[in-house]
Protein backbone atom coordinates (compact mmCIF):
# COMPACT_ATOMS: atom_id res chain seq x y z
CA UNK A 1 0.00 0.00 0.00
CA UNK A 2 1.59 3.72 -1.02
CA UNK A 3 2.12 6.00 1.18
CA UNK A 4 -0.29 8.35 -0.39
CA UNK A 5 -3.16 5.71 0.30
CA UNK A 6 -1.92 5.07 3.80
CA UNK A 7 -2.69 8.79 4.63
CA UNK A 8 -6.26 8.48 3.01
CA UNK A 9 -7.06 5.44 5.03
CA UNK A 10 -6.02 7.26 8.25
CA UNK A 11 -7.83 10.23 7.24
CA UNK A 12 -10.77 8.05 6.95
CA UNK A 13 -9.93 6.81 10.26
CA UNK A 14 -9.38 9.81 11.73
CA UNK A 15 -13.09 11.44 10.25
CA UNK A 16 -14.98 8.17 11.45
CA UNK A 17 -13.35 9.06 15.27
CA UNK A 18 -14.42 12.52 15.10
CA UNK A 19 -17.95 11.98 13.85
CA UNK A 20 -18.08 8.85 16.65
CA UNK A 21 -16.88 11.33 19.56
CA UNK A 22 -19.24 14.57 18.07
CA UNK A 23 -22.45 11.97 17.83
CA UNK A 24 -21.46 10.78 21.67
CA UNK A 25 -20.71 13.93 23.41
CA UNK A 26 -24.13 15.38 21.42
CA UNK A 27 -25.86 12.54 23.00
CA UNK A 28 -24.79 13.49 26.06
CA UNK A 29 -25.41 17.25 25.53
CA UNK A 30 -21.82 18.07 25.94
CA UNK A 31 -21.03 21.35 24.09
CA UNK A 32 -18.68 21.10 20.99
CA UNK A 33 -18.46 22.68 17.51
CA UNK A 34 -16.46 22.61 14.65
CA UNK A 35 -13.22 24.29 15.36
CA UNK A 36 -12.23 21.95 17.97
CA UNK A 37 -9.52 19.28 17.11
CA UNK A 38 -10.00 15.42 17.89
CA UNK A 39 -8.11 16.37 20.76
CA UNK A 40 -9.86 18.46 22.06
CA UNK A 41 -12.99 16.54 21.26
CA UNK A 42 -11.45 13.40 22.98
CA UNK A 43 -11.06 15.63 26.47
CA UNK A 44 -14.64 16.68 26.24
CA UNK A 45 -15.58 13.03 25.60
CA UNK A 46 -13.49 12.44 29.27
CA UNK A 47 -16.26 15.05 30.77
CA UNK A 48 -18.82 12.60 30.71
CA UNK A 49 -17.60 11.00 33.12
CA UNK A 50 -17.61 11.84 37.10
CA UNK A 51 -16.11 15.64 37.49
CA UNK A 52 -15.42 16.90 41.21
CA UNK A 53 -16.82 20.42 41.69
CA UNK A 54 -15.07 22.18 44.86
CA UNK A 55 -17.18 25.21 44.78
CA UNK A 56 -19.56 27.81 42.79
CA UNK A 57 -20.10 31.57 42.82
CA UNK A 58 -23.43 33.30 41.81
CA UNK A 59 -25.59 35.73 42.19
CA UNK A 60 -28.88 36.93 40.64
CA UNK A 61 -28.36 40.61 41.05
CA UNK A 62 -25.21 42.26 39.31
CA UNK A 63 -24.24 45.78 40.79
CA UNK A 64 -22.19 48.75 39.58
CA UNK A 65 -18.84 46.87 39.95
CA UNK A 66 -19.84 43.79 38.06
CA UNK A 67 -20.06 39.99 39.11
CA UNK A 68 -17.66 37.20 38.84
CA UNK A 69 -18.98 33.73 38.77
CA UNK A 70 -17.18 31.07 39.00
CA UNK A 71 -16.51 27.23 39.43
CA UNK A 72 -13.87 25.61 40.83
CA UNK A 73 -12.70 22.10 39.94
CA UNK A 74 -10.18 20.12 41.30
CA UNK A 75 -8.05 20.10 38.12
CA UNK A 76 -6.33 22.55 36.36
CA UNK A 77 -6.73 23.07 32.57
CA UNK A 78 -10.31 21.78 32.31
CA UNK A 79 -12.74 23.42 29.85
CA UNK A 80 -15.70 24.86 31.29
CA UNK A 81 -18.44 26.19 29.17
CA UNK A 82 -19.90 29.14 30.10
CA UNK A 83 -23.02 31.40 28.35
CA UNK A 84 -23.45 35.10 28.91
CA UNK A 85 -26.71 35.64 27.66
CA UNK A 86 -26.27 33.13 25.17
CA UNK A 87 -22.71 34.16 23.93
CA UNK A 88 -20.42 30.74 24.25
CA UNK A 89 -17.18 30.78 25.62
CA UNK A 90 -14.46 28.51 27.01
CA UNK A 91 -12.90 29.92 30.15
CA UNK A 92 -10.17 26.91 30.99
CA UNK A 93 -9.25 25.86 34.86
CA UNK A 94 -6.46 28.17 36.04
CA UNK A 95 -3.46 26.86 38.51
CA UNK A 96 -6.21 27.12 41.02
CA UNK A 97 -9.33 24.62 39.81
CA UNK A 98 -11.15 28.25 39.13
CA UNK A 99 -12.93 29.03 36.24
CA UNK A 100 -14.39 32.84 36.34
CA UNK A 101 -16.54 35.08 34.22
CA UNK A 102 -17.66 38.73 34.82
CA UNK A 103 -20.56 39.77 34.00
CA UNK A 104 -20.40 44.05 33.75
CA UNK A 105 -22.96 46.11 35.24
CA UNK A 106 -26.08 47.58 32.71
CA UNK A 107 -28.08 49.91 33.92
CA UNK A 108 -31.87 48.48 34.41
CA UNK A 109 -30.06 45.64 32.13
CA UNK A 110 -31.09 41.90 33.14
CA UNK A 111 -29.77 38.74 31.31
CA UNK A 112 -28.80 34.85 32.20
CA UNK A 113 -25.50 33.19 32.72
CA UNK A 114 -24.99 29.44 31.87
CA UNK A 115 -22.24 27.26 33.35
CA UNK A 116 -21.48 23.69 32.52
CA UNK A 117 -18.73 21.46 33.03
CA UNK A 118 -18.93 18.48 30.70
CA UNK A 119 -22.78 17.33 31.04
CA UNK A 120 -23.17 18.77 34.20
CA UNK A 121 -25.28 22.05 34.09
CA UNK A 122 -23.48 23.98 37.39
CA UNK A 123 -24.93 27.56 37.06
CA UNK A 124 -28.18 28.53 35.11
CA UNK A 125 -29.25 31.55 36.79
CA UNK A 126 -31.27 34.91 35.62
CA UNK A 127 -29.79 37.79 36.67
CA UNK A 128 -30.79 41.69 36.96
CA UNK A 129 -28.90 44.82 37.69
CA UNK A 130 -29.05 46.77 40.61
CA UNK A 131 -27.93 49.78 41.89
CA UNK A 132 -26.51 48.54 44.63
CA UNK A 133 -26.99 45.24 47.11
CA UNK A 134 -29.79 44.65 49.30
CA UNK A 135 -28.54 43.87 52.87
CA UNK A 136 -30.02 42.53 55.88
CA UNK A 137 -29.44 41.20 59.50
CA UNK A 138 -30.66 39.92 62.61
CA UNK A 139 -29.72 40.22 66.04
CA UNK A 140 -30.04 36.38 66.30
CA UNK A 141 -27.55 35.26 63.81
CA UNK A 142 -24.50 37.55 66.14
CA UNK A 143 -22.59 39.17 63.72
CA UNK A 144 -22.12 42.35 64.87
CA UNK A 145 -18.87 42.45 62.83
CA UNK A 146 -20.95 42.97 59.22
CA UNK A 147 -21.14 46.28 60.79
CA UNK A 148 -18.75 49.53 60.57
CA UNK A 149 -18.66 51.61 63.43
CA UNK A 150 -18.13 55.50 62.85
CA UNK A 151 -17.26 58.06 66.04
CA UNK A 152 -16.77 61.44 66.36
CA UNK A 153 -15.03 62.41 68.20
CA UNK A 154 -13.13 59.21 67.34
CA UNK A 155 -11.52 59.27 71.03
CA UNK A 156 -14.91 58.70 72.65
CA UNK A 157 -15.41 54.89 73.94
CA UNK A 158 -17.98 52.40 72.58
CA UNK A 159 -18.93 49.04 72.76
CA UNK A 160 -21.33 47.12 70.09
CA UNK A 161 -22.40 43.70 71.20
CA UNK A 162 -25.22 41.73 71.51
CA UNK A 163 -27.97 41.82 74.36
CA UNK A 164 -31.01 40.62 75.09
CA UNK A 165 -34.53 42.81 75.54
CA UNK A 166 -38.05 40.83 76.37
CA UNK A 167 -36.50 37.74 75.75
CA UNK A 168 -35.34 38.40 72.25
CA UNK A 169 -31.50 39.21 70.84
CA UNK A 170 -30.61 42.89 69.57
CA UNK A 171 -27.98 44.60 68.70
CA UNK A 172 -26.47 46.90 71.27
CA UNK A 173 -24.38 50.20 70.36
CA UNK A 174 -23.20 52.32 73.54
CA UNK A 175 -20.92 55.48 73.48
CA UNK A 176 -20.05 57.66 75.77
CA UNK A 177 -22.80 60.04 77.19
CA UNK A 178 -21.57 63.37 75.90
CA UNK A 179 -22.52 66.57 74.20
CA UNK A 180 -21.24 67.33 70.26
CA UNK A 181 -20.83 63.32 69.76
CA UNK A 182 -22.09 60.35 67.62
CA UNK A 183 -21.43 56.49 67.19
CA UNK A 184 -23.36 55.03 63.58
CA UNK A 185 -23.45 51.42 62.76
CA UNK A 186 -23.03 50.86 59.10
CA UNK A 187 -23.39 47.81 57.56
CA UNK A 188 -20.29 46.89 55.39
CA UNK A 189 -21.23 45.98 52.44
CA UNK A 190 -21.81 49.60 51.94
CA UNK A 191 -18.13 50.40 52.62
CA UNK A 192 -17.91 52.63 49.35
CA UNK A 193 -21.00 54.18 49.49
CA UNK A 194 -23.90 54.41 47.71
CA UNK A 195 -24.83 56.56 45.25
CA UNK A 196 -26.66 59.67 45.82
CA UNK A 197 -28.84 59.67 42.77
CA UNK A 198 -30.14 56.45 43.71
CA UNK A 199 -33.68 55.41 45.91
CA UNK A 200 -33.12 53.62 48.97
CA UNK A 201 -35.32 51.83 51.65
CA UNK A 202 -34.21 50.59 55.36
CA UNK A 203 -36.25 49.00 57.57
CA UNK A 204 -34.72 48.83 61.31
CA UNK A 205 -36.75 47.45 64.45
CA UNK A 206 -35.20 49.41 67.76
CA UNK A 207 -35.73 49.70 71.24
CA UNK A 208 -36.36 53.90 72.43
CA UNK A 209 -33.49 54.47 74.68
CA UNK A 210 -32.73 57.58 77.22
CA UNK A 211 -29.70 57.76 79.14
CA UNK A 212 -29.25 61.03 79.77
CA UNK A 213 -31.73 64.24 79.89
CA UNK A 214 -28.69 66.47 78.79
CA UNK A 215 -30.80 65.74 75.35
CA UNK A 216 -30.05 62.87 73.54
CA UNK A 217 -31.27 61.00 69.91
CA UNK A 218 -31.96 57.65 68.27
CA UNK A 219 -32.14 57.59 64.80
CA UNK A 220 -31.78 55.72 61.21
CA UNK A 221 -30.09 58.00 58.93
CA UNK A 222 -28.49 58.59 55.74
CA UNK A 223 -25.28 60.41 56.17
CA UNK A 224 -22.91 61.56 53.21
CA UNK A 225 -19.71 60.95 54.94
CA UNK A 226 -17.41 58.03 57.00
CA UNK A 227 -14.70 60.37 57.27
CA UNK A 228 -16.96 62.57 60.13
CA UNK A 229 -15.11 66.38 60.64
CA UNK A 230 -18.00 67.27 62.75
CA UNK A 231 -20.75 65.14 64.77
CA UNK A 232 -23.92 66.07 62.50
CA UNK A 233 -21.73 65.49 58.86
CA UNK A 234 -22.35 67.83 56.12
CA UNK A 235 -25.14 66.06 55.15
CA UNK A 236 -27.78 63.96 57.02
CA UNK A 237 -31.24 62.94 56.92
CA UNK A 238 -32.82 61.18 59.72
CA UNK A 239 -35.92 59.50 60.82
CA UNK A 240 -35.19 59.95 64.88
CA UNK A 241 -37.11 59.88 68.51
CA UNK A 242 -35.98 62.74 70.90
CA UNK A 243 -37.31 64.13 74.08
CA UNK A 244 -41.32 63.76 73.80
CA UNK A 245 -40.76 64.19 69.95
CA UNK A 246 -40.57 61.92 67.04
CA UNK A 247 -39.80 62.42 63.27
CA UNK A 248 -37.43 63.47 60.25
CA UNK A 249 -34.54 65.83 61.00
CA UNK A 250 -31.81 67.09 58.67
CA UNK A 251 -28.70 69.37 58.39
CA UNK A 252 -26.35 70.37 55.78
CA UNK A 253 -22.66 71.73 55.72
CA UNK A 254 -23.88 74.40 58.40
CA UNK A 255 -23.99 71.19 61.16
CA UNK A 256 -27.23 73.09 61.79
CA UNK A 257 -30.00 70.48 63.25
CA UNK A 258 -32.92 71.66 61.53
CA UNK A 259 -37.03 69.86 61.70
CA UNK A 260 -37.63 68.56 58.25
CA UNK A 261 -41.32 67.15 59.74
CA UNK A 262 -41.45 66.48 63.13
CA UNK A 263 -44.31 65.80 65.69
CA UNK A 264 -44.82 65.75 69.66
CA UNK A 265 -45.16 62.55 71.30
CA UNK A 266 -42.76 60.65 73.41
CA UNK A 267 -42.13 56.80 71.97
CA UNK A 268 -42.48 54.50 74.66
CA UNK A 269 -38.41 53.71 76.21
CA UNK A 270 -36.93 50.38 76.31
CA UNK A 271 -39.78 47.71 76.46
CA UNK A 272 -41.95 49.16 73.16
CA UNK A 273 -40.10 47.43 69.65
CA UNK A 274 -40.84 50.41 66.81
CA UNK A 275 -40.47 50.10 63.53
CA UNK A 276 -38.66 52.62 61.99
CA UNK A 277 -38.80 53.06 58.05
CA UNK A 278 -36.92 55.68 55.52
CA UNK A 279 -37.21 55.74 52.25
CA UNK A 280 -35.39 58.39 50.03
CA UNK A 281 -34.85 58.39 46.17
CA UNK A 282 -33.45 62.01 45.20
CA UNK A 283 -34.54 64.14 47.32
CA UNK A 284 -38.37 62.44 47.53
CA UNK A 285 -38.81 60.85 51.11
CA UNK A 286 -41.36 59.05 52.75
CA UNK A 287 -40.83 57.72 56.49
CA UNK A 288 -42.97 55.88 58.89
CA UNK A 289 -42.53 54.81 62.53
CA UNK A 290 -44.64 51.69 63.29
CA UNK A 291 -45.77 49.54 67.08
CA UNK A 292 -47.17 46.55 65.43
CA UNK A 293 -49.29 47.38 63.03
CA UNK A 294 -50.28 51.07 64.16
CA UNK A 295 -48.51 53.82 62.73
CA UNK A 296 -47.39 56.35 65.22
CA UNK A 297 -45.45 58.79 62.53
CA UNK A 298 -45.92 59.47 58.54
CA UNK A 299 -44.45 61.80 56.31
CA UNK A 300 -44.55 61.61 52.40
CA UNK A 301 -42.98 64.71 50.36
CA UNK A 302 -40.38 66.04 48.11
CA UNK A 303 -37.47 67.58 50.48
CA UNK A 304 -34.80 68.30 47.43
CA UNK A 305 -35.09 71.99 48.13
CA UNK A 306 -33.42 71.24 51.50
CA UNK A 307 -31.34 68.53 51.22
CA UNK A 308 -29.47 66.06 48.23
CA UNK A 309 -26.54 63.82 48.42
CA UNK A 310 -23.61 63.04 46.43
CA UNK A 311 -22.91 59.77 47.98
CA UNK A 312 -24.66 58.19 51.04
CA UNK A 313 -24.13 55.42 53.74
CA UNK A 314 -27.37 53.72 55.72
CA UNK A 315 -26.84 54.11 59.37
CA UNK A 316 -28.38 53.18 62.95
CA UNK A 317 -26.89 56.20 65.31
CA UNK A 318 -26.97 58.11 68.53
CA UNK A 319 -25.42 61.19 69.43
CA UNK A 320 -25.56 64.51 71.72
CA UNK A 321 -25.93 62.70 74.97
CA UNK A 322 -27.48 59.85 74.32
CA UNK A 323 -25.91 56.66 75.56
CA UNK A 324 -26.83 53.97 73.29
CA UNK A 325 -29.59 52.28 71.30
CA UNK A 326 -30.76 48.96 70.41
CA UNK A 327 -32.03 47.12 67.36
CA UNK A 328 -33.56 43.90 66.82
CA UNK A 329 -32.98 43.47 62.66
CA UNK A 330 -32.43 46.16 59.68
CA UNK A 331 -33.29 45.47 56.34
CA UNK A 332 -31.62 47.53 53.00
CA UNK A 333 -32.72 47.98 49.69
CA UNK A 334 -33.39 49.41 46.26
CA UNK A 335 -36.31 51.70 46.40
CA UNK A 336 -37.88 53.88 42.76
CA UNK A 337 -40.10 56.48 44.11
CA UNK A 338 -42.49 56.66 41.24
CA UNK A 339 -45.43 59.12 40.42
CA UNK A 340 -49.04 58.93 40.22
Amino acid sequence: MSIASNVILENTRLGTTRTKIRNKLTEYNIWWDNTLTIFELAERLALMFSVTILGTVKSNIVTPGGFEYSVTLEDDGVPVDWWINGVHSVVRTDSNGKSAVTVQYVEGGSGTVVCKVGKKDVINISYSCVPFESFSDYAWNYEPENFDIVKYPTSISHTFDIDEVNYSEVFNLAKDVGSSSVAMAIPKVYANGIGGTNGIHIEVALYQKKDSNQGWGDAIALVNSKSLSHYRDTKILELGAYPGKKGLKYSTSDHVVRDLNVTTGQLTLDSQLYYFDLYYDNGYVKATIRAGTTNVYTYEGDASDKITFDTFYPAVMIYDAGGHIQFESIEVEPWTHEEE
